[in-house]
């Protein structure tokens, strides 16, 4: 009996040191089951079992509060990460034009989807640690009627939490799919588009050459100058008519068929002087251009010596793009 008083001593003096109500109600159950066993004239072992015993209840009670402590953290964090990876999708979706931008849309919102989906691991996990918490409270000495229903408010939201979390994971994916589409559709007109510009430098350069070519054509004339047995033998010139005893008489011609080969070929438009064979040898033009379109060194006869100036080439080679010219 000496040892109960002593205890009960002790628990007083400890109830009386302790600062503040809190604490006060905290040990006050200790002086009834302390009193309780007093009265009864518990044994020393008795005793000590009962302090142990309500040591580990408030331990367990201090761990499950601590728990569900944790999980007020976890449910403030979540809605900040979900807020996150929300505005992860919107506000950096990229406005960039073609298949870049649509890319870099692509990259957000996949990013944004990782996050949701991490979100969801963690409620998961969040939620299997908060059963375990209150099966533990539920057994628990001290069963905690308001802790309990605590930690049904915590697992309502966790629901919640886990079903915005679904939502969002949910229109990431579709959004996700839209941009796949999307980036396949613009990468076909990309192919598109190339394959024409292709065809179109291709058919750009056909036309160059084409316009090149006729330009050549069109500016391309030919010369020939010699004697007369010189060009009849190649097929340049010819005789026409006929001549007896003292009526009738003959004159040079253009072959009715040139070849181009028998000549000199040049660009009009670059070549506006041609040199003659002979300085001191004038040259009759038997083709039909006309003299009067020469600068200078053209006779009264339309004789031309020294070189055949060309003052005006579009006039002169109209008539014909084949100039023949005959030594005297």
């Amino acid at each position: 009996m000496d040892l109960v008083r002593r205890a009960f001593l002790s628990v007083l003096v400890t109830i009386i040191t302790q600062s503040g109500e809190v604490r006060m109600k905290r040990y006050a159950w200790a002086l009834i089951v302390v009193g309780a066993f007093a009265t009864a004239g518990c044994n020393q072992g008795e005793l000590k079992k009962a302090l142990a015993d309500s040591k580990a209840a408030e331990a367990q009670k201090d761990s499950l509060l601590t728990e569900v402590l944790e999980t007020t953290q976890f449910v403030t964090d979540i809605n900040s990460e979900l807020a996150k990876s929300k505005s992860l999708a919107v506000t950096k979706a990229s406005t960039d034009p073609g298949v870049p931008g649509a890319r870099k849309d692509r990259e957000d919102r996949k990013a944004a989807l990782e996050r949701v989906q991490a979100v969801i691991t963690k409620l998961n996990e969040s939620e299997a640690k908060l059963a375990q918490t209150e099966a533990r409270a539920k057994t628990s000495r001290q069963r905690n009627a308001r802790l309990l229903a605590q930690i049904e408010t915590y697992k309502k939201t966790i629901d919640d939490l886990r079903s915005t979390a679904e939502t969002q994971k949910a229109d990431f994916e579709a959004q996700l799919n839209e941009k796949n589409t999307q980036i396949a559709t613009l990468a076909g007109r990309v192919d598109t588009l190339t394959t024409e510009k292709g065809q179109l430098e291709s058919d750009k350069a056909a036309l160059a050459d084409t316009v090149m070519g006729l330009t050549s054509y069109k500016n391309t004339v030919y010369y020939a100058i010699g004697t007369k047995d010189e060009l009849i033998k190649k097929g340049v010139i010819t005789k026409e008519g006929s001549k007896f005893l003292v009526f009738g008489g003959t004159r040079l011609e253009p072959a009715r068929n040139l070849n181009p080969e028998a000549f000199t070929a040049i660009d009009k438009t670059q070549n506006t002087s041609i040199p003659l064979p002979r300085t001191d040898k004038k040259y009759k033009i038997v083709s039909r251009q006309s003299p009067s379109y020469l600068a200078a060194g053209v006779a009264k006869d339309g004789k031309v010596s020294g070189a055949v100036e060309i003052a005006q080439p579009e006039e002169f080679w109209s008539a014909s793009k084949y100039l023949i010219l005959v030594q005297d």
